[in-house]
């Protein structure tokens, strides 16, 4: 009776054990952290425990078959990404501090051109007097010699008419005559003055006239000019508007991509059993799947 007695509570010793040993396996196998991944829910296979990482090269992965690590240790770590990606964030920085300091300076508008003076006003009176007075002298002589010719023509039908009086009289005929031939080249030069003062008004109105027309091309060809370099600036502006809208635009990416370079570290202490490569994804990163054997204790004691 006493041995029956003591194989049942050997018996329901052995079941006990075997009930908590079988909950502590259990509870082993449970992951709360990112991409981890229980192997099996079995018993047999609950200490195992998955790991998949992404790395830009294998060097990233800091632990190889065989390794014992410890709960928070680094599996990987893409420290040359990281090294990559902040050259160039700095490299971003600096070339959006320079876009936006620099300065463009904007065209100088032209300056406001004086009026040309017109030009002053001419007159012809004094030609126009001078011919006056050299006709009236030719008028004048002209009558003088008329007379002349009448009172020697008179004496000479005279019959007791000295001739030397005749030849005194023809003499003054003579100087009248050459005093008219004088007042006709007065008269003639008093035209010609007055022509040339005419052609001389319409050569300064001319080269005036040319020269408005050139300074109204002047300021034509000056407005386009500088137009065109407001058009240069505006777009220079633009210009620099939007490289610094593609500076931020990379500098967000290089952001965000340094964002994503997280730290993977070991959930469980325990041993590495396996590193398995699963290949290259489409951005040229490698994904490796890690397989720790973990230590029951390690589990017990962080459920």
């Amino acid at each position: 009776m006493s041995w029956f007695r003591n194989s049942l509570v050997i018996a329901f010793a052995s079941v006990v054990l075997v009930f908590v040993s079988t909950k502590t396996v259990l509870k082993a196998d449970r992951t709360s952290a990112q991409d981890t991944t229980p192997e099996s829910e079995s018993p047999i296979s609950s200490r195992r425990f998955k790991v998949t990482v992404k790395v830009s090269e294998p060097e990233d992965l800091k632990i190889k078959e065989g390794d014992r690590i410890t709960a928070g240790q680094i599996i990987a770590d893409r420290q040359r990404e990281k090294t990559r990606l902040n050259s160039q964030r700095k490299q971003l920085q600096l070339t959006f501090q320079r876009l936006s300091t620099s300065t463009i300076t904007p065209p100088t508008p032209p300056l406001a051109v004086p009026a040309l003076a017109a030009l002053p006003p001419f007159s012809y009176l004094e030609h126009e007097a001078a011919i006056e007075k050299s006709k009236t002298a030719i008028a004048s002589i002209e009558a003088e010699i008329d007379l002349k010719k009448q009172e020697i023509q008179y004496l000479s039908q005279l019959p007791s008419i000295d001739s030397i009086i005749l030849e005194h009289e023809r003499a003054k005929l003579n100087s009248l005559k050459r005093n008219h031939t004088a007042a006709v080249r007065d008269y003639q030069l008093a035209v010609g003055k007055l022509q040339s003062a005419k052609n001389t008004r319409a050569y300064q109105e001319y080269v005036a006239s040319v020269n408005a027309a050139r300074r109204v091309e002047q300021l034509n060809q000056t407005r386009l000019n500088y137009q065109r370099q407001l058009a240069e600036y505006e777009q220079r502006l633009a210009d620099r508007q939007y490289q610094i809208a593609q500076v931020q635009t990379r500098l967000n990416e290089v952001e965000n991509a340094l964002a994503s370079l997280s730290v993977v570290k070991a959930p469980y202490a325990g041993t590495v059993r396996r590193v398995k490569w699963l290949g290259q994804s489409p951005d040229g990163s490698l994904s490796a799947e890690v397989t720790l054997i973990v230590d029951r204790t390690t589990v017990s004691q962080q459920q």
